[in-house]
């Protein structure tokens, strides 16, 4: 055996089942985006508020307006959930709207980090399972 193969004992240590925890406990405490969204997924699971707000005189005339226009509300709405290859899920409310709206422009404007969310949400969820 040369000296660049791997030794027996090192290979049996590296299959260890409490080496490989230890593993997957190292990559969760890894400080990267994906991570934080899991944390942040937990917090939400343990209580923290799942509301976000934002204060834009603009954005909030706006929306208001198409509160007052339901057909634009609902128009603008499925045009965005069409943008997003989503299903025609019934009327759109304010909340939905500003949901895809959000998505939308984060998938056009950093598609990085949609990705970094979705392997978040899956990683959360198979933590749940």
């Amino acid at each position: 055996m040369s000296d660049s193969e791997p030794s027996l004992d090192e290979l049996r240590a590296n299959t260890e089942k409490s080496n490989r925890i230890e593993t997957e406990r190292e990559k969760k405490e890894e400080n990267t985006l994906t991570n934080a969204i899991i944390n942040s997924f937990e917090e939400i699971g343990e209580g923290r508020s799942k509301t976000l707000s934002l204060r834009d005189e603009n954005i909030a005339a706006l929306v208001y307006g198409l509160e007052t226009h339901s057909d634009d509300l609902q128009a603008v709405g499925k045009t965005l959930r069409n943008e997003l290859d989503r299903d025609d899920s019934g009327t759109i409310d304010r909340s939905e709207l500003l949901r895809l709206a959000i998505r939308v422009g984060l998938q056009q404007a950093a598609p990085d980090v949609i990705e970094a969310a979705g392997d978040a949400k899956a990683q959360y969820a198979s933590d749940q399972f």
